[in-house]
């Protein structure tokens, strides 16, 4: 396993365990990650996903693939479809919320499972870049989806063309996370927003996960259909009861106890 994973009451935390590699992600990190995920999604409440050492991820590694760039250069639709792909999907459909703890560069495919956490939180040595166009590539692992809905065309264009570094106060003022904090409180910061999200209503909040990502290809009316299918559907549940009555009892909601 080069990803651990560990339980801090119902947050999971995923660090990403290659730091002589800087997290680059080979075979066997994608299935650890993969797996870790599903994990979360039936034991815990909210997950943090985070790297071990400088880096958060840098991406693909490319000396797994030495052999096939010294012959004829690399299936790379290959490779996606058998160790990233698997990654995105797997944070897309995650039972839980999901944050990244950004704590060193994410960059090429790590900027991909940066963006494809639901939130994220940068340490002060934090930085995003794409990185695929200056060795003659274009992005992948789901960021030419993911960047345009958190920044617009022009914004991503300039973030995936230029391939600079952004650094915390700059993604902090795109969107692109939701906090930035000292390094050594990164991930005390992480968890303490996953419990947050943790005290909520995990069906919840990754039903309107799908909704607003699925939105972009939806008309408006096909969008309040979506609603009305879900929310007819969480009307009926314990959790949405427990929450109505206590709104009208003045106190604060006990999801777990649904």
């Amino acid at each position: 396993m080069s990803a651990d994973y560990r339980l801090n009451e119902d947050v999971a935390i995923i660090t990403l365990n290659r730091p002589s590699r800087f997290n680059a992600i080979d075979t066997e990190l994608s299935r650890a990650l993969v797996e870790s995920l599903a994990r979360a999604g039936e034991e815990a409440r909210a997950a943090v996903v985070t790297g071990a050492g400088k880096a958060f991820c840098s991406g693909a590694d490319l000396a797994e693939l030495l052999e096939e760039y010294e012959n004829d250069g690399p299936d790379l639709g290959r490779t996606l479809d058998e160790v990233f792909h698997p990654v995105v999907h797997a944070l897309a459909d995650c039972g839980v919320p999901t944050i990244a703890a950004i704590n060193g560069v994410a960059a090429g495919a790590g900027l991909g499972v940066a963006l494809g956490c639901d939130l994220r939180v940068m340490a002060e040595s934090g930085s995003l870049t794409s990185a695929f166009t200056g060795i003659g590539l274009v992005p992948d692992s789901g960021t030419t989806w993911l960047l345009p809905r958190h920044l617009g065309v022009a914004r991503a264009l300039d973030f995936a063309l230029t391939n600079r570094r952004v650094g915390p106060g700059e993604a902090l003022s795109l969107g692109l996370c939701s906090q930035v904090v000292p390094d050594g409180e990164l991930e005390g910061s992480a968890v303490a927003m996953a419990t947050r999200m943790a005290d909520l209503v995990p069906d919840s909040l990754v039903t309107t996960r799908r909704l607003i990502r699925g939105s972009g290809g939806m008309s408006f009316e096909d969008a309040l259909a979506a609603e009305r299918v879900e929310q007819a559907r969480l009307g009926k549940t314990p959790e949405h009861i427990e929450g109505v009555r206590a709104f009208m009892e003045k106190r604060p909601p006990n999801y777990r106890e649904t």
